[in-house]
């Protein structure tokens, strides 16, 4: 009894962990994006109309947690997803479209990842890390295609029609720059980290 409740313990504070882990970087991607991306970008790109940002942080963020947690990271994420919504995006939550475009913008990227991995045969998390990149980076641009595109035909409605490509295309580049970004930062603590650890310690 007392090793059943201790495994159910540990699989709690895992769960809890990871959507702290992942709801919390979210939330960050999201807080950047408006208060420092989009101020900016407000500044010097003012005749841009839409929402869509030249860096959209929360797309890079998506791409990793999925790729590393698969379907699971729309679990980890809800938390930060939702209260992100609320303080930045104002979706209203009286509207089945919400939670359409939520989940499409969030399920894309695993479905994308689950169709990669049955393609090549393997697991993308146990590839080399050569690999790994360019998994993550054809994933990333599948997906700033496809998502932009179904968030558009679901906001059809809504969007001028005059602005419907160009609004697309901007979607487009600001998910792909997002990413890229993302990436970098990753890359760039890797190899902080790296070094850091191949460093001899002073006595």
């Amino acid at each position: 009894m007392t090793q059943k409740s201790s495994k159910t313990d540990n699989v709690v504070q895992e769960l809890a962990a990871k959507i702290t882990l992942h709801s919390g970087v979210v939330i960050l991607a999201y807080t950047l994006t408006w208060w420092v991306i989009i101020p900016i970008q407000s500044h010097f790109l003012a005749s841009m109309a839409t929402i869509a940002t030249v860096m959209y942080l929360p797309f890079g963020v998506k791409l990793i947690s999925a790729f590393f947690e698969g379907w699971r990271s729309i679990v980890f994420m809800g938390p930060g997803v939702v209260m992100a919504n609320v303080i930045f995006i104002q979706l209203p939550f009286s509207s089945v479209l919400t939670y359409i475009a939520l989940f499409v913008s969030y399920a894309t990227a695993p479905a994308i990842f689950f169709v990669l991995d049955w393609a090549a045969r393997d697991d993308r998390r146990e590839l080399c890390a050569a690999r790994a990149w360019r998994t993550l980076i054809l994933a990333g641009g599948i997906s700033s295609i496809l998502i932009p595109v179904l968030i558009h035909v679901i906001y059809h409605d809504v969007i001028p029609q005059d602005e419907f490509i160009l609004s697309l295309f901007r979607f487009m580049v600001g998910d792909m720059t997002g990413l890229l970004t993302v990436l970098a930062i990753l890359a760039l603590t890797f190899r902080i980290l790296r070094i850091k650890a191949s460093s001899p310690s002073l006595p």
